[in-house]
């Protein structure tokens, strides 16, 4: 029985089979949602392409993606946290509202509401997982290339092209023979097309 195959896996901590189970559930759910997908793609629309404001969005690259269409259209599908279904609670649970060990897509993060038909309590949970997700990510890639920039330009701030085209420190120590490797100020430079030189 898969429910007990779950369950024994996640009280034994068996993380081997929790993933290989969390990879099959994965695979089952990516088939639903591209079979889905291609019956519900732009031509399954009420309003067809040159009619749909938001079709005529996307397509024209102005704003928005195929997966926003489908997100709000069709589906939502597989919610993700770290690349995996979302994880189960120490109660052998994704949700509290769903059955210990359920082996169902839906307690395993899938999403079959759109936005236009609007979530399920359940499926909105997941989505604000996700999301917040993506928010703590961004904040962290923001905070730490913000602090690489601002040691970069800390540490290179006394560096200047000494007379010899050498780069050197406020020391006089070279950092760099020829100034870029070839002496020429890229302010000065003249972008070249390939006919000039025929």
């Amino acid at each position: 029985n898969l429910r007990d195959i779950y369950k024994n896996a996640h009280l034994t901590r068996r993380e081997d089979i929790l993933m290989d189970l969390d990879n099959q559930g994965k695979n089952m759910s990516n088939e639903f949602q591209n079979k889905i997908n291609k019956v519900c793609s732009a031509g399954a629309l009420f309003k067809k392409f040159p009619s749909n404001s938001l079709q005529m969005m996307i397509q024209s690259g102005s704003k928005g993606t195929p997966v926003n269409a489908m997100q709000i259209s069709g589906l939502l599908g597989q919610i993700e946290l770290e690349g995996c279904r979302p994880p189960l609670m120490i109660s052998g649970r994704t949700l509290p509202c769903y059955k210990p060990y359920s082996c169902s897509l839906q307690s395993g993060g899938f999403v079959e509401s759109s936005f236009l038909s609007a979530l399920k309590p359940s499926e909105y949970f997941f989505h604000c997982m996700a999301g917040r997700e993506g928010l703590v990510d961004t904040a962290v890639k923001t905070s730490r290339s913000g602090y690489l920039q601002r040691c970069l330009i800390k540490h290179m701030e006394g560096i200047k092209v000494a007379y010899d085209y050498s780069a050197r420190d406020s020391d006089g120590s070279i950092i760099q023979f020829l100034y870029g490797e070839d002496g020429c100020d890229t302010c000065a430079l003249q972008f070249a097309q390939d006919n000039k030189f025929e």
